[in-house]
């Protein structure tokens, strides 16, 4: 029983990193600033035991992207008199999710005594899946949103005003697309060998893939960039594994996991979707694209049509290099004399990669860029049985952009930090030992 509160726990924390919110009872600060601080305390107690003060190069490699980021935004703000400081900071936020990163790692050392790849895709998917059930609960159910929303500070009054689930920290596109990226994790486990995927049985992966697929794009249709990458992965992988299972048969095919999960979720699904209006309501919002398409022919949406009118190119080269230094909308400046009054963000786009070239620039947008990258390649380097995880994460981003500026570093920085934190917890297990012993060793 302890165990499992203890497992339980570190599940809450993780999401307290994943998907930060404010608490009313700790009005100090967020959880993911919570976390960065008790990462920092954690990595102080690491560099003490280790006797050892230096700063890995390859974090600070990231940290310097992260700092031309800034840099590129502040010129850009400077030369273009803007006060939106969006980006400025971003090397602050850098900072702060690879502390809290550290720090989630820790934990899930301290309570298993081990940490790897596995485990912590298996805590993602399990953090996942609750956001998503708890979105569907407080949607259902009057009683449980009062209580979160009496606890829980996450702009819920916007959220219910455009009529979108939510759940502890999990909404709109931020909580899609780490869905999305969670995902491809997921999907990659599914056509591992069970020690390589932690001795996770299939029939989990995949009902946490369909729960997350179905209640995920219900919340944000952002995950569908995950199920689409997750889904073609898995498919060219059992193909590949097809072959190998002739000369190993440590490969397993997902595919009777699967057909037993959609054996399952299907009737229920369909069920709901037919008896219950507001079920009926909210699958056809998040497969609006494949209703159309089975009902008239044509995919398509709501976010699709509005995206395709937010195609708006600098028309300077000014602009292509600099920026205009405005991120969020210009008419939050008093002192803004332009003509750029399209409603929404900043020259009527809500597209990443435009909105940071309107910013910073092509230069800005190339640093931020370079972050994601590296932390991939980092993570790859620390992980290489494991490296098709952070690809595919990176490649979840930059198609994410297309949609919104949301990016995937906190799912990045986790494996990052946990690439320098692996041989620093060997070290940590081996001194604990030798001072176990040596307190049992009789004098």
């Amino acid at each position: 029983m302890l165990k499992w509160l203890k497992i339980l726990l570190v599940g809450f924390l993780v999401s307290c990193f994943y998907f930060p919110v404010k608490y009313s009872f700790i009005p100090i600060a967020n959880t993911k600033n919570l976390m960065a601080a008790v990462g920092l305390v954690l990595v102080l107690v690491v560099l003490i035991k280790k006797q050892e003060f230096s700063f890995p190069r390859d974090l600070l490699v990231i940290l310097i992207f992260a700092a031309a980021m800034s840099l590129i935004s502040l010129l850009a703000i400077t030369y273009n008199q803007t006060p939106d400081t969006t980006y400025v900071t971003y090397i602050r936020s850098a900072i702060i999710w690879l502390s809290g990163a550290f720090g989630v790692c820790y934990i899930i050392w301290l309570v298993h005594k081990r940490v790897d790849v596995p485990l912590v895709v298996n805590y993602l998917a399990g953090v996942c899946v609750f956001q998503c059930i708890m979105a569907i609960w407080i949607d259902f159910s009057p009683a449980v949103r009062l209580f979160v929303d009496s606890h829980v500070q996450q702009g819920q009054d916007l959220l219910q005003d455009i009529g979108r689930l939510y759940g502890v920290g999990a909404s709109l596109d931020v909580g899609g697309s780490r869905f999305a990226a969670t995902l491809c994790a997921i999907s990659f486990m599914l056509v591992q060998k069970p020690e390589d995927r932690g001795n996770t049985p299939q029939f989990l992966l995949v009902l946490a893939f369909v729960i997350i697929t179905v209640l995920g794009n219900m919340i944000a249709r952002t995950t569908l960039v995950g199920v689409g990458i997750g889904l073609f992965y898995l498919v060219l992988m059992e193909i590949r594994n097809a072959t190998l299972r002739k000369y190993d048969d440590g490969y397993r095919s997902s595919l009777p996991a699967w057909l037993l999960t959609l054996a399952i979720a299907v009737p229920v699904g369909m069920f709901f979707y037919s008896s219950n209006a507001q079920f009926h309501d909210l699958m056809r919002f998040g497969f609006e694209g494949f209703f159309n398409l089975f009902e008239e022919g044509e995919w398509g949406t709501d976010s699709t049509g509005k995206l395709e009118s937010m195609i708006v190119w600098p028309d300077n080269p000014g602009t292509w290099l600099i920026g205009d230094g405005y991120f969020e909308n210009q008419r939050n400046d008093a002192n803004y004399i332009g003509t750029a009054t399209r409603r929404g963000y900043y020259m009527g786009t809500d597209i990443g990669y435009l909105r940071f070239i309107f910013y910073c620039g092509i230069f800005g947008l190339i640093a931020i860029s370079a972050v994601m990258v590296e932390a991939g390649v980092i993570a790859s380097k620390a992980f290489p049985k494991y490296a098709h995880i952070f690809m595919m994460g990176v490649l979840c981003n930059f198609v994410i952009w297309m949609k919104v500026s949301t990016d995937l570093f906190p799912f990045l920085s986790i494996f990052a930090s946990l690439g320098f934190l692996s041989s620093d917890l060997e070290y940590l297990k081996r001194h604990d030992q030798e001072e176990a012993e040596e307190a049992s060793t009789p004098t």
